[in-house]
């Protein structure tokens, strides 16, 4: 089996790493700015268990589309098709799933299409459990979409308004702290406009989620951080009720940044049913 390697679809491509060796398949989907190979620290928890294929998302390593990010852009139709050649790539019956952040959004929508071949959804942090109001508008609006490439060709004014915003409280913190730290570049600012744009269509309902996890009994495990500003736990808690399928909700000691071998070790608990010693255990 090789340890990279690149799916192609109708022009989509996604590169990918390979780490353990494990019986079970396990997806992996990391988030905006990361790689896929932030997941190599998962090896040592979790290679023994999974042969986990770790995906890069568009404009992250060398996953690119031929094809532009607002027309025709990526579908919910494309995501299967893509995702249906790893399948048969690596000929996976059934696999498990893991999605970090905008990776998470990702894992949402691939458990509605493959609920039937899933045994456990992993989300840290994640995406789409609750899809903003500003996002919908600067992707799906005409204006919007106005606006938000002036925004990326120049800065500066948005910059003032946004502080002024964030003080009067119209602006929420974790939004205006994502601008300042991913808005002070050209190259910043770009990617944050074609990964938004190209993941527009991906927007799994998360009721329609819960649907599929409940009558397929697929267990799901969240993990947040405390001290996350961007993604709290308390999407988590929102989403976990009414939920008849396994769950488990853990909440760390650390930031949005889940993606360390801590972390690993506390999933490979869960995943193996240790959980007592899961909750018992505490990470820095």
């Amino acid at each position: 089996m090789n340890n990279t390697g690149i799916i192609s679809w109708k022009g989509f491509h996604w590169e990918y790493f390979v780490y353990g060796n494990g019986p079970e398949f396990l997806f992996t989907f990391h988030g905006f700015d990361n790689d896929a190979v932030d997941f190599a620290s998962f090896e040592n928890a979790l290679g023994k268990r999974y042969t986990i294929v770790s995906v890069n998302l568009f404009f992250h390593g060398k996953s690119f589309s031929e094809k532009g990010v607002f027309k025709p852009g990526f579908s919910e139709k494309d995501l299967n098709g893509l995702f249906e050649r790893f399948l048969l790539e690596f000929k996976a019956t059934r696999f498990s799933l893991m999605g970090y952040s905008l990776g998470g959004r990702v894992v949402l929508q691939l458990a509605i299409n493959y609920a039937e071949r899933i045994n456990r959804v992993f989300l840290l942090a994640p995406d789409g459990l609750k899809i903003s109001r500003w996002y919908r508008f600067v992707t799906h609006w005409r204006i919007g979409r106005r606006i938000f490439k002036r925004i990326v060709r120049n800065p500066k004014r948005f910059f003032s308004v946004a502080g002024f915003f964030h003080k009067l409280r119209l602006v929420g913190t974790k939004q205006y702290k994502f601008a300042l730290s991913n808005f002070d570049t050209q190259e910043k600012r770009d990617k944050v406009y074609n990964v938004w744009m190209m993941f527009r269509n991906i927007l799994p309902d998360p009721y329609i989620v819960k649907v599929a996890l409940d009558e397929n009994q697929i267990s799901l495990h969240l993990l947040f951080g405390k001290y996350d500003t961007i993604i709290p736990a308390s999407l988590g808690k929102k989403f976990m009720k009414g939920l008849d399928a396994p769950v488990t909700l853990d909440v760390l000691e650390m930031g949005h940044n889940l993606l360390k071998e801590a972390v690993a070790e506390k999933i490979f608990l869960l995943a193996t049913g240790h959980k007592k010693d899961a909750d018992e255990s505490q990470h820095p």
